[in-house]
């Protein structure tokens, strides 16, 4: 039971992040794409999805968003109280944002929509 609970989680996220995604991009793309950490190809991909294919795109048990922080070292600087944590999560924003372009372009390549 709890494993059913559990995917349709999932599939509740994924449609929330399809449908902030979706209006992020609206609102201001640039900004977007750098936030979502999504090549231009597919976030107009994800633009051109009606809400019947957001909705069956959202409707899969794998989870379509990706957390960018996959190292501790992230983790340590974003919770830094220390009077440089601005600068150094500055400087992690930018880290992430490659990592993200490298991501997109990967994902690109096996023209995946992230």
């Amino acid at each position: 039971m709890q494993t059913a609970n559990l995917l349709d989680d999932v599939r509740e996220l994924n449609l929330a992040y399809l449908l902030l995604a979706q209006r992020m991009l609206r609102e201001d793309y640039a900004t977007a794409l750098y936030r979502l950490g999504l090549s231009d190809e597919n976030a107009r991909a994800l633009l051109s999805l009606s809400p019947k294919q957001l909705v069956k795109l959202g409707n899969t048990n794998l989870l379509l968003c990706q957390l960018r922080m996959n190292k501790q070292q992230v983790f340590s600087i974003l919770n830094d109280d220390s009077p440089y944590a601005n600068l150094q999560q500055m400087h992690t924003t930018i880290l992430l944002s490659s990592q993200s372009e490298e991501g997109a372009d990967r994902t690109t390549a096996n023209g995946v929509v992230p």
